[in-house]
């Protein structure tokens, strides 16, 4: 009985929060004239749940000053990742803005690279350690064509061809 009354103020209590449905990330990524610009959207509260589950501690990521929090750039750079080849040493990407609108973050991102490469390996696991239903959806757009990607719970990394 104590086990119904306490499922019953769970689903009450889960039912009066405003947490969305969906875990995702929409992230755009363009490859020309050596440079790769990187636009990562994703819901601003899964950060703030991440930042929980690893800290214990509530963190409002809409306030800006939180963005200079080192867990934030160390987990994106730890969950999110290009390189030449797998198993290679990351680009180093560039932090360039963020921006909150509405229950989103915006993160953008670049790199330059050095000469010619075949192909790029992407890593995203972003979290995923944190959601079990996460979808990350990368769009890569090189010359005239785009690649869709969705990296999830199971699939973290994909190499993309350069010809």
């Amino acid at each position: 009985m104590k086990l119904i009354g306490i499922s019953a103020i769970m689903l009450f209590w889960m039912a009066l929060t405003e947490a969305h449905p969906l875990h995702l990330s929409i992230t755009n990524i363009t490859y020309e004239n050596g440079k790769l610009k990187i636009s990562m959207k994703t819901f601003r509260d899964d950060w703030e749940v991440a930042y929980f589950h690893y800290h214990g501690t509530v963190i409002d990521f809409s306030a800006e000053e939180n963005w200079e929090d080192p867990w934030f750039s160390d987990y994106l750079e730890e969950r999110f990742a290009i390189s030449r080849k797998k198993g290679e040493t990351p680009i180093g990407l560039s932090l360039d803005s963020i921006m909150i609108i509405d229950d989103s973050m915006q993160i953008e991102m670049w790199a330059d690279l050095r000469g010619k490469p075949n192909s790029l390996y992407i890593y995203n696991a972003l979290l995923t350690d944190i959601f079990p239903d996460q979808s990350n959806l990368v769009i890569f757009e090189f010359k005239e064509s785009e690649t869709g990607i969705k990296f999830d719970l199971r699939k973290h990394g994909e190499i993309v061809e350069l010809k």
